[in-house]
């Protein structure tokens, strides 16, 4: 009898836990079976609205507001050349690109419109733009002869396009219009449907939640968070590689092995431009591009790729055979420069690579994670100062270098306060009256019994942050000593001091000039700030703001080194520059070349027009000095004249009377 009870009880227990089951796949099943239907119900009316969202976007609104920009520099263009009263070659060139502009515009205008339903507003505003497009480019054709009537005649059928478009643009909007009224219906119409499934799922869930074993779903929760916190904690989310606290472990542990190891350092080339000009979107694509280029080097031997944070990532090779290892970052660099496709544009991106193996760390360099990233970093920075899109071996050659380099970083902040880093200066002659009127004040740093050059040291002070000391250090010293001088043999001398551009991102650095000022006495005219054109230069409003306040102590600016690569109007226009100091590289091949001449005539024109005072660097023999001074050059500066020498002998120098200056040897 008691058997036969265990027995029922066994079976209904197992009965029990079949029906339990059976429900719980079928309530699963129910569920599927309901997402389904609501799914494909709501993706029927999401197509439709896509496909009518697409048919307006197709249509790009933005063309017609793009097409009325264009219009508009068009005429802006030929009234200010109306202005003048003349189209010179800029403005020529600028109305052609304006004009080539409008006819792409007016041509995708047209094709996208072929693409959909007809539209004749979308015809009329065509039409409109291809009468204006023919209006300019007979202007063009007849060499703008007639301005006035160009002019007056771009105007009007600018007028006429433009009202085509603004009623192009309202029927836009008002198809816009008409795609929000109808969602808002097919919203209305599915209200029902979607309250019938949310019920019909809440019960469901409630069923098949209350059948599950509260036990599992627990541990299934905290697999699932514990997986994406280790996940988070050690991968990179835009990229799924390792992340640097994953790198720095895995590398560490490596390090303590006695076996082969290499790193290899990545920097992308050029990625901050194209954040700039595609968008963060296009970026985070490079980036993602750059990560599946370096997946073939997650070995099972220990090998591996990380991301280390921006646009740098890294890669461990248990490899120290250097054939291999240069093949490897061939192929890297090979791999990331093919370009990827956004948004229909192929968008491409440059790495660089500084490659460092274990056992070529010498003994003054610790062999840890940041031993080995810290010279890997280095002949990183050896191919990008090389030139890019190349890899470099840490070897003892980058050794000794590094070693150089860091001992640079640790005696500087000494150098600049026990002032055996100080300057030399090197006179700026008016070529007229051959005497000396100012100088220069270029940074020396005495090390070790050895004058170091700028070249061998800025860049470290720039790096290391110490670049603000240094310029702040020399103009007070500088004006200091200049303001005395004058002062005591009543001369006027003034004086240049170079400065970073780090500096011109923001107002505090008025402050240090305002000081300098009242604290040395030297009058704010006889003091020059040089700035030495660059690309680094971003933030180009805030250094407007700085280089007018700079003004407004009554101190000049002065860019320095133009020509040397990185020369435009917008740039002298954005600056407000009292001066531009011609380079050496314009010079150097004046009294050969006619090329050479006809540039630097150039430029001396540019900036009488502009209104600039010229000083011309780099003169070295007395035939480019004539050259120089027949081309109308007034201010000069060179080795010809002078080399840079320290502040009490060129101040001597300076104060010579018995030769002038023009006649005297070269020092």
């Amino acid at each position: 009898m008691q058997a036969t009870s265990r027995t029922q009880g066994t079976v209904e227990r197992i009965s029990a836990l079949f029906l339990r089951r059976r429900t719980v796949v079928a309530c699963i099943i129910a569920i599927l079976m309901t997402c389904f239907v609501a799914g494909y119900y709501v993706q029927v009316t999401v197509t439709n609205l896509r496909s009518t969202h697409q048919s307006l976007n197709d249509r790009q609104l933005r063309n017609g507001y793009i097409a009325i920009s264009d219009l508009h520099r068009l005429v802006l263009i030929i009234q200010e050349a109306a202005v003048r009263g003349k189209m010179s070659d800029e403005a020529v060139a600028d109305f052609r690109a304006a004009s080539d502009f409008l006819f792409v515009r007016m041509d995708t205008f047209r094709r996208i419109q072929s693409r959909g339903d007809f539209l004749k507003e979308a015809d009329d505003a065509i039409a409109a733009l291809r009468r204006a497009q023919a209006v300019a480019d007979d202007a063009i054709a007849n060499d703008f002869r007639d301005l006035d009537a160009d002019a007056a005649a771009l105007i009007e059928h600018t007028q006429i396009a433009r009202e085509a478009l603004v009623i192009y643009l309202d029927r836009m909007r008002q198809l816009q219009d008409n795609l929000l009224f109808g969602q808002t219906a097919a919203v209305e119409n599915q209200r029902t449907v979607v309250w019938v499934i949310l019920l019909g799922l809440s019960v469901l869930g409630i069923a098949a939640t209350t059948l599950l074993r509260k036990e599992v779903m627990a541990k299934q929760a905290r697999q699932a968070a514990e997986e994406r916190v280790r996940h988070l904690a050690f991968f990179d989310p835009l990229t799924g590689l390792p992340n640097r606290v994953q790198f720095q472990d895995r590398l560490s542990e490596l390090l303590a092995q006695k076996t082969a190891l290499a790193l290899l350092l990545v920097d992308l080339d050029g990625f901050k431009q194209i954040n700039d000009t595609y968008g963060h979107a296009a970026g985070d694509d490079i980036l993602r591009h750059v990560a599946a280029a370096l997946g073939p080097y997650r070995t099972p031997d220990g090998g591996f790729a990380a991301r280390l944070g921006g646009d740098e990532f890294a890669v461990v090779c248990i490899s120290e055979d250097i054939p291999l290892l240069s093949q490897i970052c061939d192929d890297v660099i090979a791999a990331i420069a093919d370009p990827i496709v956004f948004e229909g544009e192929a968008v491409g991106v440059e790495a660089s690579i500084g490659l460092a193996t274990k056992t070529q760390i010498g003994r003054q360099v610790a062999h840890t994670v940041d031993g080995l990233t810290r010279v890997a970093d280095f002949a990183l920075y050896a191919s990008k100062s090389n030139g890019k899109r190349q890899f470099t071996i840490y070897d003892e050659v980058l050794e000794h270098q590094f070693l150089e380099r860091r001992a640079m970083v640790e005696e500087l902040p000494q150098a600049i306060a026990d002032g055996s880093l100080d300057y030399y200066l090197q006179p700026k002659v008016d070529m007229t009256t051959e005497e000396v009127f100012g100088f220069e004040a270029l940074a020396r740093w005495r090390r070790n019994g050895v004058i170091v050059p700028p070249s061998a040291f800025i860049g470290i002070a720039e790096e290391s942050g110490l670049i603000a000391d240094i310029d702040c250090s020399i103009l007070s010293n500088a004006t200091r000593d200049i303001a005395n001088f004058n002062l005591c043999h009543g001369t006027s001398f003034s004086i240049s001091v170079n400065f970073s551009t780090l500096h011109f991102s923001s107002l505090k650095f008025v402050e240090t000039v305002k000081h300098a000022l009242l604290a040395s006495g030297l009058q704010p005219d006889l003091l020059t700030i040089e700035i030495t054109e660059t690309a680094e230069m971003q933030d180009w409003g805030k250094a407007k703001q700085v280089v007018s306040a700079i003004h407004d102590l009554g101190a000049k600016v002065s860019i320095d080194d133009f020509g040397a690569g990185f020369s435009s109007l917008a740039y002298l226009r954005t600056t407000v520059a009292d001066e531009i100091k011609i380079d050496r590289s314009l010079v150097q091949d004046i009294e050969t070349s006619d090329t050479s001449r006809f540039l630097l005539d150039a430029v001396l024109d540019i900036a009488r027009n502009l209104g600039l005072d010229a000083t011309v660097e780099g003169i070295e023999t007395r035939r480019q000095a004539d050259i120089v001074l027949e081309m109308g050059a007034r201010k000069a500066q060179g080795y010809f004249f002078s080399r840079p020498m320290p502040r009490d002998d060129a101040l001597a120098a300076a104060m010579t009377t018995d030769q002038p200056l023009l006649q005297r040897p070269a020092s």
